[in-house]
């Protein structure tokens, strides 16, 4: 596959991935509460909860053996390449293994606490519906996984795109579920199944795609577990961070300020969230292509790193200010009329997701050499502290806005560092950089992908 299809492939794969998470966000609720009560759907969604993020687990080993794997095939060392994906699979399979057992096991405390919630709620078929939930974890990792050999086929758009649609058929699988059946065990047996025959399919793929990384012949992995375990915990940690950001600041608005302004709340902050779309674009982009640079590779990242900033700047300010003019009427749409439109609420959310859109594509270079761990985990580090912080203007009444502006504080303590670090890597300084954003190459750059794109649509 050549640089510019696989290039305009991966732009329509990310895209694809954009619409399938609107899609699994506003279609899997509704189908929720047309069969189920409110109780046992917010049940749900509890249970759901940890399962939904650990099943991320597994993006970390791909992110990480990925790029390594893929480092090797390039300098023609294909041995080491299989030894990286062999790492990385026995690091995920082990890893999210214990962590499927830790959850079912953790379970065994959570759910009395959750079927004391309501009298329908049934302890044993939660209980068997948290096991069936570990095997979900793990498949999910599994399907990840077996995005390295796509990656090193120089055809990861396939795998995005075969993920994604499992996620879609997932929704069918859901409201299938659901409509038959009121038991949780049912559906989250309908879900772990069909991921594992998802990861399945994901496999066979893969094997198609780049045989060669299945081949005998790698030798030991332990030097590519000492060389993975970092950048994958990096990985790992990420939806940790994403996790707290989001769920940590939900349930301290709803501790402190009750289900009405939680409410509120959620939906603003849904509506502010679509810019993250954006921001899963930019860094998909700027991860995977890095791999394939050929020549100048830290010339070329450079105008990569300047073109994917111009335009996140000029999209976060559009969707600030198209927000600002319409967000009370789509909030109004969206609650029908039962929540109201908070501008400072929107603001300060906004500003925390143009910081967290801004440090896509600083950390994808970082991420591209597996060389974040450290500035991950000063990130986790201070999204601790600075829920911390927004915990106690909580408690001591201080309103919503001022709660919430922590938030900023904790995604610019990704942004500053993963820049700084950024441009030290590429050897680029920081006036040379801001001159770049408005140079001519900048909008010619812009100019030649949308006509790329025209065409090709």
């Amino acid at each position: 596959m050549n640089d510019s299809r696989r290039l305009l492939r991966g732009i329509s794969a990310n895209l694809v991935a954009v619409g399938t998470r609107i899609a699994v966000q506003f279609a899997t609720l509704p189908i929720f509460f047309a069969s189920w009560t409110v109780e046992a759907v917010g049940s749900w969604l509890i249970l759901f909860a940890v399962p939904a993020y650990l099943a991320l687990v597994g993006n970390g080993f791909a992110g990480a053996g990925g790029t390594a794997a893929l480092g090797a095939a390039s300098d023609g060392d294909m041995p080491r390449a299989r030894r990286d994906f062999r790492a990385a699979w026995t690091i995920s399979t082990v890893s999210t293994a214990l962590l499927a057992v830790a959850f079912a096991g953790a379970s065994v405390f959570i759910l009395p606490a959750l079927a004391g919630q309501g009298d329908a709620l049934d302890l044993s078929d939660m209980g068997q519906a948290a096991a069936w939930l570990a095997l979900y974890i793990f498949a999910t990792s599994q399907m990840a996984l077996f995005d390295i050999p796509y990656r090193v086929a120089g055809r990861y758009p396939d795998h995005i795109f075969l993920y994604n649609a499992a996620s879609l058929c997932e929704i069918a699988v859901i409201a299938l579920a659901v409509s038959l059946s009121d038991s949780f065990a049912d559906l989250a047996m309908a879900l772990a199944l069909f991921r594992c025959l998802s990861a399945l399919v994901i496999y066979r793929g893969s094997r198609r795609a780049a045989p060669q990384m299945f081949e005998a012949g790698h030798g030991p992995i332990r030097p590519s577990l000492a060389q993975l375990w970092r950048p994958s915990l990096a990985f790992m940690l990420m939806p940790i961070v994403f996790g707290l950001n989001l769920q940590g600041y939900l349930l301290l608005v709803g501790a402190a300020f009750g289900a009405a302004i939680l409410a509120a709340f959620a939906a603003t902050r849904t509506l502010t969230r679509l810019l993250d779309l954006v921001t899963n674009v930019t860094f998909g982009l700027q991860f995977y292509e890095s791999g394939y640079i050929k020549g100048d590779r830290r010339a070329i990242q450079r105008r990569m790193l300047a073109t994917t900033t111009l335009v996140s700047l000029v999209i976060a300010a559009f969707f600030t200010l198209g927000l600002l003019a319409v967000g009370p009427w789509l909030q109004d749409l969206y609650t029908l009329g039962k929540t109201q439109f908070d501008v400072g609420v929107a603001l300060i959310l906004m500003a925390a997701a143009t910081l967290r859109n801004l440090s896509a594509a600083p950390v994808a270079v970082l991420a591209a050499d597996n060389a974040h761990a450290r500035m991950v985990a000063g990130y986790l580090a201070m999204s601790a502290l600075a829920l911390l912080l927004a915990i106690a203007l909580g408690i001591s009444g201080a309103p919503l806005p001022l709660v919430l502006a922590p938030l900023i504080l904790a995604e610019a303590s990704q942004f500053i560092p993963s820049m700084r670090r950024a441009l030290a890597v590429l050897d680029w300084s920081s006036g040379d950089f801001i001159a770049a954003l408005a140079s001519r190459e900048r909008f010619a750059d812009i100019s030649l992908l949308a006509r790329k794109l025209a065409r090709r649509s």
